[in-house]
């Protein structure tokens, strides 16, 4: 790894898996990307379905975190508790999660997509209903824990399944588009809290039933799909025909090989995961509760901004995805935060709500639009056999990380009065310089795989004349490369037309 693989202008290096499933480290003329509308032709009806599944069901996952976070005061009433004591179940929500992804994920690349991802669907919807009828404050802590576990697997398996069927050339673009679905999510709740909460009889509550008839919705439609590619066409001849005890134990065979070979990676996917879900719940969580308390606005007020926000965010993600296919994503996330980092006092400081709309409307896009990045980036850098549980780990082991930061917000906020009030703003913008620089120099610090054919890898377990096929990245050979100079403008032209 290193800063120079691909902070320049003018040239990719790249590490990546070929056309003929081979991991080759290649300096690359960057190429200008075909027109959106062009790559948006590229996806056959199957790749459709796989991506809107995938986004469906990250959107919902992203709907049912945040309708606690828009409703915390009504909790806060319900259960007679302070404000930190509610966001305490932010906190455990986030560091189940990464407990879920795993084992949903190793279950995913062992058995399938399909199945387990419906199956992990229903048991949100189920868990939204239980977090609605909650009849006290340790019931409430309870469910939003189990609820943590389940919703840990939803997003390595929506990217995994969206990704894998898509067009090499157009993973940029709906990679940015995919990671949205959480903004998504959070803009329908932010919507339903607006418009259906406070005509309800069933007040806060009706923002969970909601969230579970959605939730169960993608559900049924999973039920529905085709199984991913990638499994339905290597369950038949020779492989069929083995036990339940040899496929798990070919299984396990390539989960130690790819344990021994991408420890190192799984390590900085983990701080750049960690540093990128700071990032995210360092400027939303408590974004709602900073214009209802500090700022003075009313719910109203606070629903619409949060609404401007997400919709900044899906513009920024689809994007940053789409150039990413051009300047590499690592030099996309760097031009995004550096973004970002400018617009903090815009984001914070103003008391005009028509100002703060502008400020949170483009902070988000600069947020969402380095985040648009991470599902292509962690499936290319994970080991392709593992592509539901080693990005689904990460990133959920990342936001275990980042667990604390609604609480922590929270407790410096109320501790540092300005006017009378706690003083989210500062906080805040102390939260959000930290992790914008350092999202953009962890980032910077990674290799660049642009362009991996990821999806020619054969699934773990699988079974081709008699052996499993392994795939094995040499960290050192490949730095190694990525240090040499000199090639010739014609092995470079060969390359990008190679790719």
């Amino acid at each position: 790894m290193g800063v120079l693989q691909n902070l320049k202008l003018w040239e990719n290096n790249v590490t990546f898996i070929d056309e003929n499933g081979e991991m080759v480290t290649k300096k690359m003329p960057r190429v200008a990307p075909a027109a959106p509308w062009k790559v948006v032709g590229l996806l056959t009806l199957e790749n459709w379905i796989f991506f809107i599944v995938g986004l469906g069901a990250w959107t919902a996952d992203g709907y049912d975190f945040n309708a606690v976070n828009l409703v915390v005061t009504d909790l806060s009433v319900k259960f007679d508790k302070s404000l930190n004591a509610i966001t305490l179940s932010i906190t455990l929500t986030l560091l189940f999660r990464s407990l879920g992804a795993f084992i949903i994920g190793l279950l995913s690349d062992m058995f399938g997509r399909k199945w387990v991802m419906s199956i992990n669907l229903w048991v949100l919807a189920v868990l939204q209903i239980g977090t609605a009828f909650c009849p006290n404050y340790g019931a409430f802590i309870g469910v939003r824990s189990l609820f943590g576990i389940a919703m840990g697997g939803i997003w390595g398996l929506a990217a995994a399944l969206a990704l894998e069927n898509m067009p090499v050339d157009a993973r940029g673009l709906f990679s940015g588009i995919l990671q949205q679905g959480y903004s998504i999510g959070y803009l329908i709740a932010a919507v339903m809290n607006l418009a259906v909460v406070p005509k309800s009889p069933q007040g806060y509550k009706a923002i969970f039933f909601i969230g579970a008839g959605f939730t169960a919705f993608w559900a049924i439609v999973v039920m529905l799909i085709p199984e991913s590619r990638i499994y339905r066409k290597q369950d038949l001849g020779e492989e069929a025909q083995h036990s339940m005890k040899k496929r798990t134990s070919l299984f396990l065979k390539d989960a130690k090989l790819a344990a021994v070979q991408y420890w190192k990676m799984f390590i900085y996917c983990v701080v750049l995961s960690s540093a990128f879900n700071w990032q995210s719940h360092g400027s939303q969580d408590m974004y709602v509760t900073f214009i209802k308390v500090q700022k003075g606005f009313d719910n109203y007020t606070a629903s619409l901004l949060t609404i401007l926000g997400q919709c900044g965010a899906v513009v920024g993600g689809a994007i940053c995805g789409y150039y990413s296919q051009f300047f590499g994503r690592r030099l996309t996330v760097v031009a995004a935060v550096s973004f970002g980092l400018a617009l903090i006092p815009l984001w914070t400081l103003p008391n005009d709500w028509r100002v703060l709309a502008v400020g949170v409307f483009f902070l988000q896009a600069a947020n969402n639009g380095s985040w648009g990045v991470m599902p292509v980036l962690l499936n290319e850098y994970a080991p392709p056999q593992f592509r539901g549980v080693f990005p689904g780990t990460v990133y959920q082991v990342g936001n275990m990380v980042s667990a604390p930061a609604a609480q922590i917000q929270t407790v410096a906020a109320t501790h540092w009065i300005k006017h009378g009030r706690p003083n989210y703003s500062q906080v805040m913008q102390i939260v959000l310089c930290i992790v914008f620089a350092t999202v953009g120099i962890v980032t910077a610090c990674g290799q660049e795989r642009t362009g991996s054919h990821f999806e020619l890898v054969s699934r773990a377990g699988a079974v081709h004349d008699g052996k499993a096929k392994e795939i094995e990245l040499d960290e050192e050979a490949a730095m190694e490369m990525d240090g040499k100079t000199g090639s010739s403008h014609h092995e470079n032209a060969k390359a990008v037309e190679e790719q």
